[in-house]
């Protein structure tokens, strides 16, 4: 039987927040799921799974969760990020935390990565995989608290004229 990956949006977020990587958001189409994103010198297609109108663009934490069937070792021990096709990427960098089913990666940038298949290795912090993911990436963005106090309390200035 498979474990669940995610309980909600808000959970997920909550256990993996601490990895969210630093990315530059474009602009996008009004009320589309898709972010890009310009992250370690790639730029990544991503389902964003927080919501369509709670960010803009500009520099924004963003926790990037791809899923694999199997994570590979590494011997080279190389790190990089490469995009595949829209929404897919070849990934290689060292594990830095881990918890059952998820592996977070430094690829140039962390990634949080769930490993979907049945079958694989389970490598420890400090080990090299590598891997291909099963697009979509998620992307879960961080909301700045501050910014979205300053964004609220001006939208209910404008209400109030």
């Amino acid at each position: 039987m498979r474990s669940v990956i995610e309980e909600s949006p808000e959970g997920f977020i909550q256990r993996w927040r601490e990895y969210a990587a630093d990315v530059q958001l474009f602009p996008r189409t009004e009320g589309s799921p898709l972010l890009e994103c310009l992250a370690a010198g790639a730029i990544l297609q991503l389902l964003d799974r927080t919501g369509p109108y709670l960010t803009g663009s500009g520099r924004q934490r963003v926790i990037l969760n791809p899923m694999v069937e199997c994570l590979s070792p590494n011997p080279d021990q190389l790190t990089s990020l490469e995009v595949s096709g829209l929404g897919a990427l070849k990934a290689a960098g060292r594990v830095i935390a881990g918890e059952g089913r998820m592996s977070v990666v430094d690829c140039g940038v962390p990634l949080v990565v769930a490993v979907v298949g049945e079958d694989g290795e389970r490598f420890d912090a400090g080990g090299y995989v590598q891997f291909e993911v099963l697009p979509p990436v998620h992307g879960f963005v961080i909301r700045d608290e501050t910014r979205s106090q300053r964004r609220d309390a001006a939208e209910n200035t404008d209400e109030a004229m």
